[in-house]
C-alpha cells in the first residue's frame, strides 16, 4: 500500500511539472510599450510579438482591442517575420467604433524556410503600432481571444497565449504664471537695485 502510494503522488508529481513546464515554454504573444507613463498629446509606441513558439511560423491572425475615445490609432506596419525576401501576404481591417484592429500576414507558400527561422529565432515583431494618448486614465492594449491564432510550417493552427499591457496617461503639469503685481514688483525691485549702484558709482567718482 505505501510503495503504491508513493508511486501515485510521485506520477501526480511528475504531471504536475510537466505542466508546469509546458505553461511556461507555451507560445505566448505579447504587447509591449515604449513607456508606461505618458502625457496627454504623446505617442504612444506598440509592439506585438511572438515568442517561444515550438517551430517556425508561417503565418497568424488576430484582433487588438484599444479604447479609441482616449487612444487614437495613429498607423500600424507589420514586422518581417514571414517575409523571406520576396514578400508576404498581409492584411487589416480598423474598426475605429469598437476600437479594433484586425491584422494577419502568412508566408508566400514557396518561401524560404531557412530564411524564416533565421528571421524569427528569439522571438520577432507581428506588428508596430502608434496611438496618440487624447486622454488621461489607465488604459489597456489587449487581443481578442476568439479571433487569435498561428499557423505552424507543418500546418497545424495553434492557440498560443497573450500577455497585454496596461498603460497610464496623465493631463501635463502646468506650470504657474506670475501674477502681474508680482512681475511689477520685481521690475520695480531691480530698477532700484540699478539705481544704487549707479549712485554709488557717482558718489565714488566724485571722491577721486
Amino acid at each position: 500500500m505505501k510503495l503504491f502510494k508513493n508511486t501515485f503522488f510521485g506520477l501526480v508529481a511528475g504531471a504536475c511539472l510537466t505542466l508546469l513546464s509546458t505553461a511556461a515554454n507555451a507560445t505566448l504573444i505579447s504587447i509591449e510599450t515604449d513607456q508606461q507613463q505618458y502625457q496627454t498629446g504623446d505617442t504612444v509606441t506598440a509592439w506585438i510579438k511572438v515568442n517561444n513558439a515550438s517551430e517556425t511560423l508561417n503565418g497568424f491572425f488576430l484582433a487588438l482591442q484599444y479604447q479609441p475615445a482616449q487612444l487614437w490609432l495613429q498607423s500600424w506596419t507589420f514586422g518581417n517575420g514571414f517575409n523571406d525576401g520576396f514578400g508576404s501576404y498581409a492584411y487589416s481591417a480598423h474598426d475605429l467604433f469598437n476600437g479594433k484592429l484586425s491584422l494577419e500576414e502568412y508566408a508566400d507558400w514557396a518561401a524560404d524556410m531557412d530564411a524564416l527561422m533565421a528571421q524569427q529565432q528569439g522571438g520577432f515583431v507581428l506588428a508596430m503600432l502608434k496611438f496618440t494618448a487624447g486622454t488621461a486614465g489607465q488604459f489597456v492594449l489587449g487581443l481578442d481571444a476568439n479571433y487569435l491564432g498561428l499557423l505552424g510550417q507543418s500546418g497545424d493552427m495553434q492557440s498560443p497565449d497573450w500577455a497585454g499591457v496596461s498603460i497610464n496617461v496623465q493631463n501635463p503639469v502646468a506650470v504657474p504664471t506670475p501674477a502681474p503685481a508680482v512681475l511689477m514688483l520685481t521690475s520695480l525691485l531691480l530698477l532700484g537695485a540699478h539705481r544704487t549702484r549707479l549712485a554709488l558709482k557717482n558718489k565714488a567718482g566724485s571722491l577721486v
